[in-house]
């Protein structure tokens, strides 16, 4: 039986798996670091904590499991999105990493979407509208802000693709990590001049993009020094964190749905064919396999709210738990808090909002704070608050005349029985907990196994792997969820004004 080394570089952690071919996770190693925001709107990261993270997992597994460590056939790899590191001539990191949560492009953003001529071609070459979100925007800030720095600029890789670069001295990035760069043509599978033309970006700064399930390089002897992985081996294309998560949830064929709750919360259908919104509240984006897409509706900070309350009334207490033990306390301590939070509702709009608003100015709210409002309340409705801002995302990709009838879930979030119930009351479809957690480490697997030229289909392999555990349905809508949402999409249309006057004057300040 094969043995692969899986790496999941997240927007909170990285984590490394050994997995072998039947979707049997034997061991993994898990290296947390920070999200810096030197100024408001800013979430940059050291692209160096993902390296010594890796390597620190890798000796990790190396120790717990040396058997089957020597064993290793491929490594596969997926990572966040848009997150790009920059590099000078010598390959040296110039910056801190500017992550996909990072809003400081606005004004560009801003810029081209109130152009009509520039939001349209925009639309009609990446099939998507920009934002904040994206890299192109992103790097034009370094290029108009940082001017000095960026006549060094001579390379610049998404998260996943510089730990593949470490790994093997090679720069590829995949379909799927591309096209996040909104400067990828989605429906021909190429690197769009126009957009690089656009956005005053030399098309030689970014790799070459191959589909997910190739071979791209070997460790090299440097790497395998510091991992203890052999030279030589193999190392796959990969794709994206959500790409890989749905895949080892079984998103196979067209029509087939996803929900992940990890940093942020996405809703993903697997198609046949590019399906862009006109109305740009949904993205499309290539998936992980190949002449397949995906229609995504995001929510910014899911998984994220959670960990900032932690960070935020839990830090300097005198009490530091173990991160799970933490999150155990509060699904605990929300058992005896009724539905509805008595009357508290969570806008989780943390550093802005994604489906449908599209909204970088839009910002975290608590309402309806009252005398019963306990800590548990407050951890309750930020559940409530990300399964309102999921069952929006849903109603909007339904929208667009896509059905519908099944989710598959994973994700972290949904380890919490209180909160996947929470989700099944508010969204009101059958939901299907994956058995495997780390979908991603799975998903992973199927694409390294592919390119190494293994025989069958990834949707077989798929099909023998992926493992139910339990369905959540509430057919009956829940009274007081039903009025709390209809107040949840008031409270975002009725503060929206009041989100950018207020950003507007942060900027002001911040400037002078």
């Amino acid at each position: 039986m094969d043995i692969f080394l899986v790496i999941d570089l997240g927007t909170t952690g990285l984590k490394v798996g050994l997995i072998n071919d039947s979707g049997r996770v034997l061991g993994t190693g898990y290296s947390e670091y920070e999200i810096s925001a030197p100024e408001e709107g800013y979430a940059e990261q050291n692209p160096d904590d993902w390296w010594r993270g890796f390597i620190q997992s890798c000796q990790d597994l190396s120790k717990k499991l040396p058997g089957e460590y020597s064993r290793i056939t491929g490594i596969g790899i997926c990572g966040q999105m848009h997150t790009q590191v920059y590099l000078d001539s010598s390959e040296k990191v110039l910056r801190p990493a500017i992550t996909w949560m990072d809003q400081r492009s606005s004004g560009i953003v801003s810029r081209i979407n109130n152009n009509p001529v520039s939001k349209k071609l925009v639309f009609e070459h990446t099939q998507n509208i920009a934002s904040t979100t994206y890299t192109a925007p992103q790097v034009s800030w370094v290029k108009e802000n940082q001017q000095e720095l960026w006549r060094k600029v001579d390379h610049v890789l998404i998260a996943k693709d510089y730990l593949k670069y470490r790994l093997t001295g090679n720069m590829v990035t995949d379909f799927s990590d591309a096209c996040g760069t909104l400067l990828f043509n989605v429906e021909k599978r190429a690197w769009s001049k126009d957009m690089f033309r656009l956005f005053g970006i030399n098309r030689d700064l970014f790799p070459e993009a191959l589909p997910s399930d190739e071979i791209i390089g070997v460790v090299s002897y440097e790497a395998a020094r510091f991992t203890g992985l052999k030279a030589g081996t193999p190392v796959a294309n990969g794709s994206t964190d959500n790409s890989a998560a749905a895949l080892g949830a079984g998103m196979v064929k067209s029509g087939q749905v996803t929900l992940i709750i990890g940093t942020a919360g996405v809703i993903s259908v697997c198609s046949d064919k590019p399906l862009p919104d006109v109305e740009n509240r949904t993205l499309c984006w290539n998936y992980c396999l190949r002449d397949r897409w995906i229609t995504l509706g995001i929510t910014q900070t899911a998984g994220e709210s959670l960990n900032w309350f932690k960070k935020a009334f839990n830090k300097g207490t005198g009490v530091d738990p173990a991160p799970d033990d933490i999150f155990e306390q509060y699904n605990k301590s929300i058992e005896d808090i009724p539905d509805g939070s008595d009357g508290l509702i969570f806008l989780p709009y943390l550093n802005g909002e994604r489906t449908p608003y599209w909204d970088s100015n839009a910002r975290g709210v608590y309402f309806g704070i009252n005398l019963l409002s306990t800590k548990a309340h407050f951890i309750k409705a930020i559940m409530e608050g990300v399964s309102f801002a999921l069952r929006n995302c849903v109603e909007t990709v339904e929208s667009l005349g896509i059905t519908i009838d099944e989710i598959r879930a994973v994700g972290g979030g949904l380890k919490s029985d209180g909160w996947l119930n929470t989700l099944g009351k508010i969204i009101r479809k059958p939901i299907r907990t994956v058995k495997m957690a780390d979908t991603g480490l799975v998903g992973n697997m199927l694409i390294c196994r592919k390119a190494l030229g293994y025989s069958g289909s990834i949707a077989e392999l798929a099909g023998r792997v992926v493992e139910f555990e339990k369905t959540i349905l509430y057919r009956e809508p829940s009274p007081i969820y039903e009025r709390q949402y209809a107040i949840f999409l008031d409270l975002y249309n009725n503060l929206k004004a009041s989100f950018r006057n207020s950003m507007d004057e942060q900027y002001r300040r911040s400037s002078q």
